[in-house]
């Protein structure tokens, strides 16, 4: 395997790692704590992250070609 694509799924995986801990931290009380405004933004954030998550998956996918 590349080098390269070797740093895209160490990528992806901690990417994902994050994804998984911040699901988790929408899915808690302490959520529900934090102000609005941060809640809105941090749904964004996950978005963002999972529309990352695919691109990198896509690239990789290609690499395989």
């Amino acid at each position: 395997m590349s080098d390269f694509k070797s740093r895209l799924l160490e990528e992806k995986a901690q990417l994902d790692e994050r994804m998984g801990k911040l699901s988790s931290f929408q899915a808690s009380e302490g959520f529900a704590n934090i102000p609005t405004v941060q809640q809105t933004l941090l749904n964004v954030q996950i978005h963002a992250m999972a529309t990352y998550s695919q691109v990198l998956l896509e690239r990789i996918a290609l690499m395989a070609e």
